[in-house]
């Protein structure tokens, strides 16, 4: 700040002004204002600091609340599935009521079977070459088909 030339100037001015008896009482008084003001300084300071601290903490206080009420879990399913198509994939289905449209597109004819009819036999054949649901019944043969023998042959 001051460099050794400019201080020993100024305390040869402040000799010859204000003389050699005032000169100690001077720069006592000249040292307390210079500490009081150091003081006043420092403190002020430390307040601009605790005022930054608690903007800072008031801040991540807001941030802490957000994320307590959801706003946490928000973020990540937004992040993970913006557009809900993947929620809507796992919704479970609604079983309070019948799905009519899928009994109306079903294959099956909507006429009882016959007495004594099997149901592969009700069943037609579905349009696009898939075997339907009802495929896996087998009907037992009729009596005296041979079952599992083989075929007899004549000789």
């Amino acid at each position: 700040m001051f460099d050794w030339n400019e201080l020993l100037i100024i305390g040869a001015a402040a000799l010859i002004f204000i003389g050699p008896k005032e000169l100690p009482g001077t720069l006592r008084t000249m040292g307390k204002f210079v500490a009081k003001a150091r003081g006043m300084a420092r403190d002020f300071q430390t307040n601009v600091d605790d005022m930054v601290r608690e903007a800072e903490l008031d801040e991540v206080k807001k941030q802490v609340q957000k994320l307590e009420y959801g706003g946490f879990e928000q973020m990540i399913q937004n992040t993970v599935d913006p557009k809900g198509k993947i929620q809507d994939a796992l919704r479970a289905p609604d079983l309070s009521a019948p799905d009519l449209s899928a009994l109306a597109a079903s294959p099956v004819s909507a006429a009882p079977p016959a007495p004594g009819a099997s149901p592969v036999a009700a069943a037609a054949p579905a349009s696009d070459g898939a075997i339907p649901a009802s495929a896996g019944t087998v009907a037992a043969p009729p009596p005296g088909a041979g079952g599992d023998k083989p075929p007899a042959t004549s000789a």
